[in-house]
C-alpha cells in the first residue's frame, strides 16, 4: 500500500469520506488518486499538471478533477471545500506559504479542514516552522498533529467565525 493511502486510511478518512476535497501543489496527484476512493469530489491543482501527465494514466476516477492554477491564486470559490490539502509540497511552498496558506483557508468551509501532510524531511521541517506560527490565524484552530516515524501531519480546523 502506498504511504498516501496508508495515510488516509489510517489517519485522515473522517476528514475525508464522503467530501468535496481540494488538493493544493498536487504533483503528479498521488494524495489525490488515493482520496478520490473515499471522498465524494477530488480537485487537484497544481502550478503545471507536467508531473502528473507524464504517469501516462490512461483513465481517472470520475470524481477527480484537475485544474492547472497557483496556489496563491486559486481561482476557485470562496468556502467551497470540506477539506483542502498539501501533502508532501510545503517545501516547495516556503516562500510563499502565507499567500498560500491564506488561500488555503479562503477557499475551504467554515469548521472544514486544512490538512498540512509531509512525509519528506524538507517538508517535515517547514511543517514545523508553520505550527509555530498558526496562532497568529485567528480563524485557525489546531485540530489535531499525527506523526510517526515516516510522516507528519498538522490538521487544522476553520473556525465559524460568524459564530460568537
Amino acid at each position: 500500500m502506498k504511504i498516501a493511502e496508508t495515510i488516509i486510511t489510517k489517519n485522515l478518512f473522517s476528514y475525508l469520506d464522503g467530501k468535496k476535497v481540494l488538493e493544493v501543489a498536487c504533483g503528479d496527484s498521488n494524495f489525490s488518486l488515493a482520496a478520490c476512493k473515499y471522498a465524494k469530489k477530488v480537485v487537484a491543482t497544481d502550478i503545471s499538471l507536467d508531473r502528473l501527465r507524464k504517469r501516462n494514466l490512461q483513465a481517472f476516477p470520475s470524481n477527480i478533477e484537475f485544474k492547472e492554477m497557483d496556489v496563491t491564486n486559486l481561482a476557485l470559490e470562496d468556502n467551497s471545500f470540506d477539506a483542502t490539502v498539501c501533502y508532501n509540497a510545503l517545501g516547495h511552498l516556503q516562500n510563499v506559504l502565507k499567500p498560500a496558506l491564506d488561500e488555503m483557508i479562503r477557499v475551504t468551509k467554515p469548521n472544514g479542514y486544512l490538512l498540512l501532510i509531509a512525509t519528506w524531511s524538507m517538508d517535515i521541517r517547514v511543517l514545523s516552522k508553520l505550527e509555530n506560527i498558526i496562532d497568529t490565524y485567528s480563524n485557525l484552530i489546531v485540530d489535531s498533529v499525527i506523526e510517526d516515524a515516516s510522516f507528519k501531519i498538522l490538521v487544522l480546523q476553520k473556525s465559524d467565525m460568524s459564530k460568537g
